[in-house]
């Protein structure tokens, strides 16, 4: 999954905010930033955030220091005015399909977006929206969450007590041990992978950050300690680390060898932050990533046999060696058993 989207749900919050504030604006409510805060329980510093983002999209916004009121600089101005373009609601009609993969939630989000952007724009947007609903142009290739009521109670849980800053007590049941834990976590954020939602957070039970699957939380409560989230910590930063979401044990250069049959694939796209590609003379590459844990990635060679081959380390080329080799074994019994 994209990094970037790992920030899903702060981003959508504040989008809902942004939105929220300009209908503040467009009704002439009386709007000051001590009011803005407490409506959206958000601090001012925040709103004065909010007022520049909205300045710099193209809204005038003037501050009124007698009434200590924000408004629209235009008194004339109003939003039932303002129309988007094909690419913005394009961008709109791409997030209510994703919406719909990663759960009921975000794609219930999107819906009321696009209704606010029919009621509240002018008829030339309502045209363009209901011509591109009519064909769809876009289909996106993402795992979609079956069953997110299955871990709402999670989800709704874990959002509560990030805008609290409260810790979580959780009952953990491992996809591996299957044996069930009792940790109080603090978590950082959520973000979505391969079809499921999982929480990033430090455990107090292992004195580490670790990630933990909503569905394999049997029980959560929000406790009453208070937690604050490192400066120096970020979710993009935190992912680098790994080839996909696991993170375990010191960096490790990993060095493969993809055949030329294949080469142009692996060629054609950015893989991993560090990962440095060497062309050698009979039209293969060498590829190397420094990574923190390499079982994701050794899955990842899987996917290109047999024009992949792990150079090192050695551990782990010896690793994917023996579960080939049990892998062929179970193959030439069945051939042998078919033939």
């Amino acid at each position: 999954m994209n990094q970037k989207s790992k920030r899903f749900p702060d981003r959508l919050k504040k989008l809902h905010r942004l939105l929220s504030i300009l209908r503040m604006f467009d009704n002439r409510k009386q709007c000051t930033s001590e009011t803005l805060a407490a409506k959206f329980n958000t601090t001012k510093r925040n709103i004065f955030r909010d007022i520049n983002d909205l300045n710099s999209a193209g809204f005038a916004i003037a501050f009124d220091k007698e009434q200590n009121t924000y408004t629209f600089a235009d008194p004339d101005f109003t939003l039932r005015d303002l129309d988007l373009n094909d690419n913005e609601l394009m961008a709109l009609l791409l997030g209510k399909q994703i919406s719909h993969s990663i759960g009921r939630p975000f794609e219930n989000a999107f819906t009321s977006l696009l209704k606010k952007a029919r009621r509240d724009t002018g008829a030339k947007t309502r045209g363009r929206i209901k011509r591109l609903e009519e064909k769809q142009k876009f289909w996106v290739d993402i795992d979609p969450m079956d069953g997110f009521e299955n871990i709402e109670e999670q989800y709704n849980a874990i959002i509560e007590a990030m805008d609290k800053n409260l810790e979580i007590e959780i009952c953990y049941q491992g996809m591996h041990e299957r044996k069930e834990t009792k940790r109080q976590i603090a978590p950082y954020g959520l973000f979505f992978h391969s079809g499921m939602w999982y929480v990033i957070a430090y455990c107090n039970l292992r004195n580490e950050i670790r990630e933990f699957a909503l569905d394999c939380i049997k029980d959560i409560r929000i406790t009453s300690r208070y937690y604050t989230i490192p400066q120096d910590f970020n979710m993009d930063d935190y992912f680098k680390s790994g080839w996909h979401i696991m993170r375990y044990g010191e960096p490790v250069e990993v060095v493969l060898r993809f055949s030329k049959n294949i080469a142009r694939w692996i060629k054609r796209r950015k893989w991993h932050p560090t990962q440095k590609i060497e062309e050698q003379k009979d039209g293969s590459i060498i590829f190397k990533v420094k990574l923190e844990g390499t079982k994701e990635i050794k899955w990842w060679t899987y996917h290109w046999a047999p024009n992949c081959e792990i150079i090192s380390p050695p551990e782990l080329r010896k690793e994917a060696a023996e579960e080939i080799r049990k892998l062929g074994k179970v193959y030439g019994n069945k051939i042998q058993r078919f033939a």
